[in-house]
């Protein structure tokens, strides 16, 4: 998730109960190569790689509190670990009712981004080759990873404020349920900066991600069939009054 940072492995040491799970036979994960562990480790941005990494903090019951998916640095990996234990505390609040604790869900992240997000944001700008991604596809489908389009040119979201807004549409959602697929949907399906080096390739996550590959195929595929149906399809309206 970030370079070894102190405080970092203080507050986690003090304050979760640390697990981890490969995922590596997930259908979200992304093509990679294993890295030696003589391998110099490097600092990028924050949110990249978000396929093949995800911190998630979960409440007893596997409620989804936060969600990071890939590198974050250290100095914005501490507010977003702050913000998950006040999520927690919401969480297992019971004098107040469900809309009461959405309602306040939403704010917390509002202010968090006020706070933080804007030295979060310059941290978390795309990757090239992501950006370059993820504006082929803006241009061609509906993303919300976009922020604003300007004679024909995509402008996206910074990392850390698209990971926020998708928090925000999941509030308080179990784990079975958060949907990490979408989460995690944006910029390349690949992350990797190994390649040429002695490293294991992951056969498992190519396979997953071809499959995924293929299922996306046929959804875009249906969704231009039906597109093509309704607008063959005739009109229907009032017609004309007769007397």
């Amino acid at each position: 998730m970030t370079l070894p940072n102190q405080e970092v492995m203080n507050l986690l040491r003090e304050r979760f109960v640390l697990a981890h799970r490969n995922i590596e036979r997930e259908l979200h994960v992304g093509i990679s190569h294993g890295y030696a562990c003589d391998q110099t480790a490097v600092g990028t941005t924050n949110g990249a790689g978000g396929r093949n990494v995800q911190l998630l903090v979960l409440a007893p019951d596997e409620t989804v509190l936060h969600a990071l998916p890939g590198f974050w640095h250290a100095e914005d990996l501490l507010p977003e670990l702050r913000l998950a234990l006040d999520l927690h505390r919401l969480h297992g609040e019971d004098r107040i009712s469900q809309p009461q604790r959405q309602a306040l869900f939403v704010q917390m992240h509002r202010a968090h981004m006020a706070r933080y997000g804007e030295a979060a944001a310059r941290r978390g700008a795309w990757q090239g080759f992501d950006q370059n991604h993820e504006s082929m596809r803006a241009a061609s489908e509906v993303r919300d990873t976009v922020d604003s389009r300007v004679g024909g040119e995509v402008k996206l979201k910074p990392i850390p404020q698209l990971v926020h807004e998708r928090l925000l549409a999941r509030p308080f959602l179990h784990l079975r349920e958060f949907g990490m697929e979408a989460f995690v949907d944006y910029g390349r399906p690949f992350y990797d900066n190994n390649w040429g080096d002695k490293g294991r390739e992951f056969l498992r996550a190519e396979r997953a991600n071809e499959k995924r590959a293929r299922e996306q195929e046929r959804e875009r595929a249906l969704a231009a069939k039906a597109a093509a149906k309704a607008k063959k399809a005739p009109r229907t309206g009032a017609g004309k009054a007769t007397s």
